[in-house]
């Protein structure tokens, strides 16, 4: 063998081991994964493998948005890790066609509460988070309606129905909030 065959040899065995060791290692790999800011971020259904990746960032609690009936087994195992990594979890199971005030409400009582951050949002593919995190960024962070359905739809909002229950729930809570938007 010449040697420039074993050199070509040495680098194409070499590099997908290179490739893979500075790869994504730490990353979270939840669909829709979106750090909003240093005390947030929010995703799809996370993995095992996130929820001690999400630790290891510095993530204090979770809230999952899924109803139970959404793969339990998958929940049950998501729920006992979380407790073994000593991240406090939280679930309000919430049907994405229908939402409920009393939901939105428990909602923002759990995010706006300090020692729950930082803090890992997720549902199944974001869509519910979109929804519910355009609510907390009009009613606690006084952003106005359309710069907070941008910010949700980037997070993974697609419903129609979802973006309708926010502003509804919003314009009940702040009236004109979302006038003209």
């Amino acid at each position: 063998m010449s040697a420039y065959s074993c050199s070509l040899l040495v680098i194409f065995l070499f590099f997908p081991f290179s490739a893979y060791a500075a790869g994504d290692e730490g990353q979270v790999s939840a669909r829709n994964f979106l750090r909003i800011n240093e005390e947030f971020c929010t995703a799809g259904q996370p993995s095992l493998q996130d929820l001690e990746r999400l630790k290891e960032q510095g993530i204090v609690g979770i809230v999952n948005l899924r109803r139970p009936e959404e793969n339990p087994t998958e929940q049950a195992q998501e729920r006992e890790k979380a407790q073994q990594l000593g991240l406090k979890y939280f679930s309000i199971p919430v049907n994405g066609a229908n939402p409920s005030p009393e939901q939105a409400e428990e909602f923002m009582k759990i995010v706006a509460e300090k020692e729950n951050r930082p803090l890992f949002i997720h549902c199944a593919a974001a869509n519910r988070v979109g929804g519910f995190w355009f609510i907390y960024r009009v009613l606690h962070d006084n952003w106005d309606c359309a710069r907070a359905e941008q910010e949700a739809r980037q997070i993974g909002l697609r419903s129609q129905n979802l973006v309708d229950f926010a502003k509804k729930y919003v314009e009940e809570k702040k009236p004109q909030a979302c006038a003209g938007q």
